[in-house]
Order: C-alpha cells, then sequence, then structure tokens
C-alpha cells in the first residue's frame, strides 16, 4: 500500500512508521533533520511540510498521490485554565488538530477503498478543568468527521476515527509527563494498524 503519515516524527507517528514498514511509506513532518532520520530507518521518503499551512498541504499531498491509507498523527497539548486561555493558545490547537485535517481532506487524493485515519479522544479523558481548548479542537475534527466521511464515501474513500488511551509520547512533557498505565508508542500503534486494516474498517476505532 502506499501510506503516508502525518506527523510522522512524533512518538505515535514514528511507532506507526515502524509499524506499516515493507509498506510504500511517505512520511511528513516539520522537523526535517529528525525526519529524514526516520525515513531511512523504515525505508520511505520524507516530505517535510508545515500542515497549517494550506498551500504546504495541497503541495505535500499533491507530490504524495494517490494513496492507499492516510494516517492524521499530528498533536499539541496545553493545560490553561479558560480565563487564562490567549487566542495564540486557540488558533494553535484549532490548526494543529482541525485544521490540518481539514486540508488534507480537501486535497488528497486515494485510489478505490482508501481510507484516511484521524486521532480524536475519549470525551471523559479531555472534557476536564485546563483542558478546554484542547477538547473544542478534537471536538472540532470529530464533528467535520462525521459529515465528511458521508460524502467521501460517495467517492470510495473510507474515514476512520480513532480513540486512544494516554499514550507515553512527548505530548505529555508540558502536562509533566504520561499518566501511569499509558500504552508505549509501539504498542499504541500496532492496536491502531490491526483497527484500520480491517475489512471494512471501522468508522469509530476505540482503543
Amino acid at each position: 500500500m502506499r501510506i503516508l503519515i502525518l506527523g510522522a516524527t512524533g512518538g505515535l507517528g514514528t511507532g506507526l512508521a515502524q509499524a506499516l514498514q515493507g509498506h510504500e511509506l511517505l512520511l511528513s513532518g516539520r522537523k526535517a533533520r529528525e525526519l529524514q532520520a526516520l525515513a531511512e530507518r523504515v525505508g520511505g521518503k520524507a516530505l517535510p511540510a508545515d500542515l497549517t499551512d494550506e498551500l504546504e498541504a495541497q503541495a505535500l499531498l499533491a507530490e504524495a498521490g494517490e494513496l492507499d491509507m492516510l494516517l492524521h498523527a499530528v498533536g499539541l497539548a496545553a493545560r490553561s485554565p479558560v480565563r487564562d486561555t490567549g487566542r495564540d493558545l486557540l488558533e494553535r490547537m484549532l490548526q494543529t488538530h482541525f485544521l490540518s485535517a481539514a486540508f488534507l481532506l480537501k486535497h488528497a487524493r486515494f485510489r478505490q477503498g482508501g481510507r484516511a485515519v484521524f486521532f480524536g479522544a475519549y470525551p471523559t479523558y479531555v472534557q476536564v478543568p485546563g483542558f478546554a481548548a484542547y477538547a473544542a479542537a478534537k471536538g472540532a475534527l470529530e464533528w467535520y468527521l462525521e459529515a465528511a466521511r458521508k460524502e467521501l464515501r460517495r467517492e470510495g474513500v473510507r474515514l476512520v476515527l480513532v480513540r486512544l488511551p494516554a499514550v507515553a509520547t512527548g505530548l505529555w512533557a508540558p502536562l509533566g509527563g504520561p499518566p501511569k498505565g499509558a500504552l508505549t508508542p509501539e504498542e499504541a500503534a500496532q492496536k491502531v494498524v490491526e483497527g484500520v486494516l480491517r475489512e471494512p474498517p471501522p468508522e469509530v476505532l476505540e482503543v
């Protein structure tokens, strides 16, 4: 399969790249040096890009060509009380989790039976004090996908929303580290790959 992994240098993205070795892997992220090193390790091709810029996202997807699968493993987390949350944080959350996904779906081209995989969140994990901005961005993504899948299904493209428990990645660094019992990136990636490769793929995959 021809597979594009976005956010490939993050913990989950790297785990996905390792789990999918043997396929034709296209790896994207903003850290060009780390991306190239990962591509060499897993036999993939590095395509650096900032997905929050629509023109960069469009150029990336034009170079990627027709895909069998796309995995949107980008992420940003921050704790901020409602009364202290500035516009800049709100915009970064929406750009990272929602707008980048919208740009990908707008410009991606898929082979028949292709699937696009995005990562949401269990509501009880994120609808808590200090995480309103993060919860809002994830919520926007989930509702967008719910409507978009009805359109893209007519083109033979399946959208999969994955909800993961805590995964021990660098995303937790600003929050003091991952909680006890968090999955390793490798464990999470394996569960995701097994789930999204089912036939037919689930609309929502809860790990």
